[in-house]
């Protein structure tokens, strides 16, 4: 493990209002919280767009997806934050330092993949004696993790969760009258039961830092043995919650947030003639005369070719002039369909 302290000099991008910074810090001195960001994994379902470009680093209208999470750390009042990289590290700790956070940020290295609680143990020097609030950075979200800060306990795991959109895609966490976790199901399965999706942020109380497990590690290494002394509990958190799994998902999550309009970044090179509908048009991106656009996202290696003609594509390569694609993901070594 590599501990490289990185220290932000101005504020996030994506902070408009002094007065959240201020409410963070004050949070910050009542509950002395660190912050760890999960950005290790590989990414595979997220191929071939992970093989050049990390998923926590993909653009989501020119901040990279981390950008949610890491965002909704700060405004916690996290006291410093530890980002565990692996696959692509130059290319996430880039975009970690592109949003300058506020607060101290150390970068631990995992030359092996250690798994979830593998990555938490490795970088357990770094927290303190406080509790920890833990992020995935492969996600978007706009919640209100209030009620998991509150829920919090030295001897205890809580995990934020959301009313499931759909059993039968995600696994799902299942609580009892007390909030506490009785079980976990995979997708499609305990369907009669009510369960709830995890989003990601989970809040480790002090004492519970010492029962993470030698790495490497899944979570539920760590989890289960909560469980099983009750010591490990479910808090619903309110807002929006987004997952970005694969191109599509990722597309879809680029046009959600995005809405009806077009986003074209100052650096991006667009031709006056060309015709963009829905489209998100990412720094370093090209698109050539007469180019029709339609529910796109175009990333910084994209170069569309003039009289192009596109539709519901996630472009990170070169597309030929005069060519027409639709649900396409065009990489630098080739071009594939946009499907689930």
């Amino acid at each position: 493990m590599v501990l490289e302290p990185q220290v932000g000099m101005e504020l996030l991008s994506f902070w408009h209002d002094r007065d959240r910074l201020d409410e963070a810090r004050t949070r910050g001195r009542a509950l002395p919280v660190t912050g760890m960001l999960l950005a290790a994994g590989l990414g595979e379902r997220m191929e071939p767009l992970s093989s050049f470009l990390p998923k926590p680093a993909l653009p989501v209208l020119g901040a990279p997806l981390l950008a949610s999470s890491l965002g909704a750390l700060v405004a916690a009042g996290v006291r410093r934050l530890v980002v565990n990289l692996h696959r692509h590290p130059e290319l996430v700790a880039q975009a970690v330092r592109q949003l300058c956070p506020p607060v101290p940020v150390m970068f631990s290295y995992e030359p092996q993949l250690l798994g979830p609680a593998g990555g938490l143990a490795a970088a357990r020097a770094a927290f303190g004696d406080g509790p920890v609030l833990v992020a995935n950075a492969d996600c978007w979200s706009e919640l209100d993790l209030a009620p998991l800060l509150a829920s919090g306990g030295q001897e205890r795991v809580v995990l934020g969760v959301v009313p499931h959109p759909d059993r039968g895609r995600w696994g799902a966490v299942h609580l009892d009258g007390a909030g506490r976790v009785v079980g976990f199901s995979g997708p499609g399965e305990n369907l009669e039961e009510r369960g709830f999706l995890f989003t990601g942020f989970q809040l480790l109380g002090s004492e519970t830092l010492a029962l993470l497990p030698d790495p490497p590690a899944p979570m539920a290494a760590f989890w289960r043995p909560l469980m099983e002394k009750g010591l490990l509990f479910g808090v619903e958190v309110k807002g929006v919650f987004r997952e970005a799994g694969n191109p599509l998902a990722y597309r879809e999550l680029v046009m959600e947030v995005l809405g009806e309009g077009v986003f074209a970044s100052p650096l991006a090179a667009v031709s006056s003639t060309a015709h963009l509908v829905r489209t998100a048009v990412e720094a370093g991106a090209g698109v050539g005369p007469g180019a029709s656009l339609s529910r796109c996202v175009l990333l910084p290696q994209a170069e569309v070719g003039a009289g192009a003609r596109l539709s519901g594509c996630v472009v990170a390569g070169p597309v030929p002039a005069g060519a027409v694609l639709e649900d396409a993901l065009v990489t630098p070594r080739g071009t594939f369909p946009l499907a689930a």
